[in-house]
């Protein structure tokens, strides 16, 4: 039994796609995995961000800290930080099932999973436009390697949204034209449950989808399904807020969404921004980091190539089917992918220029793909050949030898490198003449493109990998397990295990704190809680994906509780705590004996107002002189806090600041303790004040002083309590926000929701079997 269901199991239409991406992906990933011994890195985010991202949650999850991350900047919300990451990936569940060091040696196999499930999904999908399934896994083969995804490889999360976004478009389709219940909603919920923020993107293609899909060939028969897709849409969206909203909550304090066009900047990109669009269709995917042509560097994600065929086969159906919801649907992407302000619908109208949504409109085009070629004797592709060849031939003439600026001869960075990118380009257009024209009824037609198709994808994807590992070849497997793993598991057996301080990395993007699960100052992450960006916006040095404090900012160094700074580099002027090799670098502890531990008192305040007329340069020195309180806080700590003589104000100078320090320490926490539900404090102080605690400000904090419920006060962005005369035990508890409403709502809807199909099925069971037989009576014919 068991060897026949494995038999069917691999005869099916799926299990073949599986295996021709399994196939392509172990071309492109294996020869890098086996030449770094099994580990699998890249550059940059990749290695910097999604690494120590992975390994924080899978150890924060394993050891019941899912509330809040000490180790995630000054401290954030756990659920908010990482469920644009790791939280809604079952790909990341997948791999709690290894120990969080193992991820850099799971993570190549888990990428070639990833693809594999793009193709599976793209199968499901695409298969009822095509009579031939063979068709569907050729277009499967072109959706899962696109060049959207080979430009995004550094980022780990973008391949889960790639893999599992054809599930929505399929779970439709079923709702709308096969009527069948429940497989939308659940595409809905486990899209908004992957990645909340790509899911607002989805959900303005999903209603350009059936816009142009249904209303548009039919409106009369369509529209009546409307009101069936918003209860799903509903309900789906319903069943993923036990993180959605929690996660909508948490990224709603981020500044860099408040950011909107205005103007001719709605309208029209620069010329360099339209010459990278169409070369995204036209050639291969470049490297993020190391742009061959337009741009030195691009975190854009402007990639949109079809392995082999290019946008030939598009082409040529939009020439040959005009009326196509295909072809409509691919025209209006193109056109809102031209206009700023249209462009921006897909990512919450940023003004920052992102191409991150391409990933849905390569999805059809590589439908249309499947289709010409099925009708490969019905639609002509010289047309669609004759236009991408000369488009090219024109885009890369003038990138070659037009001059850039009056020092650049041309827009060409890296020659060699583009000129590879042109060739392969240029040989796809030679392969698709031959495949689809010329050969086109070879006896062996169908194994000869799917070869094609298999090695061109794969040689694309490794091409790229094996640059990659060149040009950024200090970024080797070896050295990034040696800089990340080993470093955070020796720095755990170094460092003292009170928890009462921070510590610094002078590599401001490695996130090492994060692998050695150590309270940081620093962070390479832009999910980070709304109040950090608060605070260093306050200091006139605002935040964005880094946390990088000036060395001229000493005063933030007891503030913050940063009591050791870690580097590569040896400093004679500092005091060298330990120091030890990881095998490439050797790394040298520094402690700061001028340190604060987490928890102090003041005595004095100051207003916002004080505050921002000191010269920026000083205000790291007056935050150990005074807490900063908004002119709504000043009225709830009048009988604590005494405002901050003027005096005081004017003699700031870095040579009060050890004073400063012992004023602080005088009174401080004598007992910190983290744990997984929050922290807790005990300070002695001489009267009635309040405690400053350097922890970022959050609507899920709540604390008790000797047991007695507290009100938190928001100081810049940190948390103040009032305390008493003599021994405070003052407890934080922290519950994230937005919780507990939507594991409600989820509940609810997944329960609305199995109602909902369950009375579709019975409904339709009814008219299957409109006539029963009645006992007694015979049913004559005549």
């Amino acid at each position: 039994m068991v060897v026949s269901v494995l038999k069917k199991t691999f005869q099916s239409d799926y299990a073949k796609v599986f295996l021709l991406c399994l196939l392509t992906s172990g071309l492109m990933f294996l020869p890098s995995i086996i030449i770094n011994k099994g580990l699998f890195t890249l550059v940059g985010d990749f290695n910097y961000q999604q690494i120590p991202f992975n390994m924080l949650s899978n150890s924060s999850i394993k050891h019941g800290d899912i509330f809040w991350s000490w180790a995630t900047d000054l401290g954030s919300n756990f659920i908010g930080s990482y469920s644009f990451y790791t939280l809604g990936s079952p790909f990341f569940w997948l791999s709690l099932l290894f120990p969080a060091s193992f991820f850099p040696y799971i993570i190549g196999p888990m990428l070639m999973l990833k693809y594999c499930v793009a193709g599976i999904t793209a199968f499901g999908f695409m298969k009822r436009y095509v009579s031939d399934k063979h068709y569907a896994a050729m277009g499967a083969l072109l959706y899962a390697f696109s060049g959207f995804s080979v430009v995004n490889l550094m980022f780990n999360h973008f391949q889960d949204v790639i893999a599992l976004f054809p599930l929505l478009l399929a779970g439709l389709d079923k709702l709308v034209e096969d009527r069948k219940l429940g497989w939308f909603a659940a595409a809905v919920a486990l899209n908004a449950t992957l990645n909340f923020f790509f899911f607002m993107g989805e959900a303005v293609f999903l209603i350009l989808y059936y816009c142009v899909r249904f209303l548009a060939e039919d409106f009369r028969k369509y529209i009546r399904a409307l009101p069936k897709c918003l209860l799903e849409g509903a309900l789906g969206l319903g069943m993923a807020c036990f993180l959605f909203l929690p996660a909508v909550l948490f990224t709603a304090q981020n500044p860099r969404l408040n950011a909107f066009l205005y103007g001719p900047s709605a309208l029209t990109f620069d010329g360099a921004r339209y010459l990278e669009i169409i070369k995204a269709f036209l050639m291969p995917a470049d490297l993020m980091p190391y742009q061959s042509a337009i741009y030195d560097s691009d975190f854009t994600s402007s990639g949109a190539y079809l392995p082999l065929f290019g946008p030939v086969l598009v082409i040529a159906m939009m020439i040959g089917e005009r009326k196509s919801w295909m072809t409509r649907i691919t025209v209006l992407s193109l056109a809102m992918a031209f206009v700023p302000l249209l462009n921006s619908l897909f990512y919450m109208l940023n003004a920052s220029y992102y191409a991150r949504w391409f990933y849905m409109p390569v999805l059809i085009m590589a439908l249309m793909s499947a289709v010409v070629l099925e009708k490969r004797n019905e639609i002509t592709i010289k047309k669609g050949l004759l236009i991408t060849s000369l488009t090219t031939a024109l885009l890369a003439v003038f990138l070659l030898y037009y001059p850039w600026s009056p020092s650049e001869k041309s827009a060409v960075f890296h020659p060699d490198l583009f000129l590879v990118y042109l060739g392969v380009a240029l040989a796809g257009l030679a392969a698709t003449y031959y495949l689809v024209w010329r050969f086109k009824d070879s006896r062996h037609w169908t194994a000869m493109t799917l070869a094609a198709l298999v090695l061109f994808s794969a040689g694309l994807g490794l091409f790229n990998i094996e640059v990659t590992n060149s040009v950024y070849s200090y970024q080797s497997g070896s050295n990034i397990y040696n800089t990340l793993i080993k470093t955070g598991r020796i720095l755990n057996t170094i460092l003292p295990k009170s928890e009462d301080y921070r510590v610094g990395i002078s590599d401001d993007g490695s996130n090492l704190p994060m692998v050695s699960n150590k309270p940081t100052v620093n962070s390479f992450t832009s999910m980070v809680n709304g109040s950090i960006f608060k605070f260093y916006s306050s200091l006139d040095d605002p935040r964005e994906v880094k946390t990088i404090i000036p060395d001229s900012y000493f005063g933030l160094q007891p503030l913050l509780s940063e009591r050791f700074y870690i580097d590569t580099a040896q400093n004679r002027n500092d005091y060298l705590y330990a120091q030890f090799n990881n095998g490439t670098n050797t790394v040298y502890i520094y402690e700061n004996k001028n340190v604060l531990p987490i928890g102090f008192t003041y005595d004095y305040y100051m207003t916002t107002k004080q505050f921002n007329m000191i010269p920026a340069e000083d205000r790291h020195l007056v935050l150990l002189k005074a807490v900063v309180l908004s002119p709504k806080e000043i009225s709830q700590v009048k009988n604590f806090l005494l405002p901050i003589p003027v005096s005081q104000l004017t003699s700031i100078s870095s040579g009060n600041y050890l004073q400063d320090v012992r004023a602080r320490a005088s009174e401080a926490s004598t007992y910190f303790h983290r744990d997984p539900r929050g922290f807790t404090s005990k300070i002695r102080a001489d009267s009635e004040k309040y405690a400053f605690f350097s922890v970022p400000y959050d609507q899920g904090w709540s604390a008790t002083v000797n047991g007695l419920p507290v009100k938190i006060l928001n100081a810049d962005g940190f948390m103040i309590v009032p305390v008493n005369e003599g021994n405070n035990t003052i407890r934080f508890n922290y519950q994230t926000p937005g919780l507990t409403a939507g594991l409600f709502i989820s509940l609810l809807s997944l329960a609305v929701c199995s109602g909902w199909v369950y009375s579709g099925k019975k409904f339709r069971k009814r008219l299957s079997n409109p006539l029963h037989e009645t006992p007694g009576l015979e049913r004559t014919s005549g």
